[in-house]
């Protein structure tokens, strides 16, 4: 009988600060201050758009640009300002859409 044993893979330690995110970077851990996870709050902060398949969500206090929206894509927003939350939605023949919620007074 053989013996195969080996030495093993080394250690890496983990990308980016506390509370970050890890993530397959071209092969290499790569994490981003703009992608943090809080465990107590069980919370996940996102520093930019989420992108989904079909949706952009956004939690700026305007709408995004037109051209971030493609077609299948809705935006959903928050304007502070009017106490509305708004949508745009690009349709499959790239008609922009767009529609509000009034939240009334506080």
């Amino acid at each position: 009988m053989g013996y195969f044993g080996g030495t093993g893979g080394g250690t890496t330690p983990p990308a980016g600060a506390n509370r970050q995110v890890q993530f397959n970077d071209n092969g290499a851990f790569g994490a981003d201050a703009g992608l943090a996870f809080d465990k107590a709050a069980k919370a996940l902060a996102v520093g930019g758009p989420v992108k989904a398949v079909g949706a952009l969500f956004t939690a700026q206090n305007a709408a995004p640009p037109d051209t971030e929206l493609a077609n299948g894509q809705m935006a959903i927003f928050f304007d502070a300002a009017s106490n509305r939350v708004r949508f745009r939605a690009r349709n499959l023949s790239g008609q922009l859409r767009q529609g509000q919620v009034n939240l009334g007074s506080a």
